[in-house]
């Protein structure tokens, strides 16, 4: 599990690769506390291998505790679990995926 972040004017683009998974959450949720102290946050998957409840379930909280979080719709995994969740997706500029 990685994070890569850009920042710029109160705002954070993060993408997130690897796996997200029950294995990788303490590791995921110290990478994302740090952005929620960002006014608004960009969260994009297109690098991500694999995803399971536990992340999802992370991911979710950390949505309700962030100011403002764009969910960036680049990975079918990402798309999948949130679209049966009713979350929605912000489409990727250009219909590309990774960082604006």
């Amino acid at each position: 599990m990685a994070l890569h972040l850009e920042t710029a004017d109160g705002w954070a683009w993060a993408s997130l690769s690897g796996e997200l998974t029950v294995y990788t959450a303490a590791q995921l949720k110290s990478e994302l506390l740090p952005l929620l102290e960002y006014e608004a946050v960009s969260l994009g998957f297109a690098g991500v291998t694999e995803l399971d409840g536990c992340a999802v379930q992370l991911l979710l909280v950390f949505g309700r505790q962030a100011r403002r979080v764009e969910w960036r719709a680049d990975n079918p995994l990402l798309c999948e679990a949130f679209g049966l969740l009713g979350v929605a997706l912000t489409p990727p500029p250009g219909g590309v995926g990774g960082l604006g």
